[in-house]
């Protein structure tokens, strides 16, 4: 799991994300400010000496939330925040019977319109890809698709939460039984009763704007398809699909949404999307969008097919025998001290018993150190003698230096 959490969080530091820390402990106010009452029961709570509640954190995008608006309130907008740790909640449908998982996340604040949507959903992509994963599907949906369908039914708020829970479920008996009660007209009836299979390419917006009849709807459609556009210039027309009947918490989400799935997994691996509502709640209005990506899951995926990240490879083994240990310490401090991967070895060795260990390592290059001088052998096979300042240089790229001849 921490090569795949450093291969993601990698990927996102090549959008120009910046890592940030967030506690696994929060007061339980600061956390409901951002959940849902039924989300904030599930917390594991605990009593502080002074009396007040505190709860472990379930998710990581409200604590993040409260940093932008507290700690990095004097940061310019848009802000480019990544994270990774465990959460915890007692949930265990969402947990598969597990308490605690590990997320690695991104939230763009501060950032409005498709771009930044696109950015997103774009960036969540390619951090799946850096994972491992290579067989999953991207589906992006709006929370406000359904929202105008909702909006023009005359029933009370009970029914209408009844209609949600039934497309979420997929129970077309209760809802088709539900909509009789409803003044929705003939078109947005059917449409609700065909919701669950409006997913597809940008033809499906085509067909959903030819049946709805409320400016929110379209609203939405319109964003999808800019956002989809988007996406097919990001070079992702394949990884992504449109789900028009994608049922998420719509009181946290405001806009474009999206989930990732693998292969015979009924959870999503990836979920996110807009959020323009939370940061006010912590003082400091700012639209915003997000994603975090499941650890465990992605593990179970690449588990079965047996793929992964490829772990970050030596840049150096430094083997020694003893007249050469001053030698090889002095190397590899200068190594590290360039930015490069290096491992001093714990004890002598000859040059062929240097070269298996090395292997085992994953090593690009071989050092050996057997005095002042040493011998680098590099992945084509060959051994030069150099001086300490001439391997570092040969490793950092140098094609210039000289090679010491006796």
């Amino acid at each position: 799991m921490r090569v795949t959490q450093e291969a993601v969080l990698a990927e996102m530091g090549r959008w120009g994300y910046r890592y940030v820390v967030t506690p696994t402990l929060e007061s339980v106010e600061s956390l409901a400010l951002g959940l849902e009452a039924e989300q904030v029961r599930r917390l594991f709570k605990l009593t502080d000496s002074d009396g007040s509640v505190l709860a472990l954190v379930g998710e990581r995008t409200v604590p993040v939330a409260r940093m932008a608006a507290g700690k990095l309130r004097a940061a310019p907008l848009p802000l480019r925040l990544c994270y990774a740790g465990p959460v915890l909640a007692n949930d265990p449908a969402r947990f598969s019977q597990r308490r605690e998982t590990h997320q690695v996340g991104a939230e763009l604040i501060g950032a409005s319109g498709s771009v930044a949507d696109a950015e997103v959903i774009a960036m969540a992509v390619r951090c799946l890809d850096a994972a491992g994963l290579r067989d999953y599907q991207v589906e992006v949906g709006h929370s406000e698709f359904f929202q105008g369908l909702l909006d023009g039914m005359e029933m009370p708020f009970e029914a209408k939460a009844s209609v949600k829970m039934a497309l979420s479920r997929r129970d077309f008996v209760a809802l088709e039984a539900l909509l009789e009660t409803t003044s929705l007209e003939g078109a947005e009836h059917g449409l609700l009763l065909r919701f669950p299979a409006l997913r597809g390419g940008p033809e499906i917006l085509e067909a959903a704007g030819s049946l709805v009849r409320n400016r929110r709807s379209e609203g939405a459609l319109k964003e999808l398809s800019r956002v989809h556009e988007l996406l097919v210039t990001h070079g992702l027309g394949g990884a992504v699909s449109l789900d028009l009947g994608a049922i998420r918490d719509f009181d946290y989400y405001t806009g474009v949404i999206f989930e990732g799935y693998g292969p015979d997994l009924g959870r999503p691996v990836a979920q996110g999307g807009r959020y323009d509502g939370l940061l006010a709640g912590f003082g400091r209005p700012a639209p915003a969008t997000g994603f975090v990506i499941h650890l465990d899951l992605v593990g179970e995926l690449l588990g079965r097919a047996g793929e992964g990240p490829e772990p970050a490879r030596l840049d150096a083994a430094v083997a020694w025998t003893q007249p050469g240990l001053e030698t090889a310490l002095r190397l590899g401090a200068q190594l590290r001290m360039f930015g490069m991967r290096a491992v001093v070895d714990t004890e002598p060795r000859e040059l062929a018993a240097a070269r298996e260990w090395s292997r085992g390592l994953n090593a690009r290059n071989l050092v050996h150190a057997a005095g002042e001088l040493a011998a680098l052998e590099t992945g084509d096979g060959r051994v030069h003698r150099l001086r300490p300042e001439q391997v570092v240089a040969r490793i950092a790229g140098s094609n210039l230096v000289p090679e010491v001849r006796q």
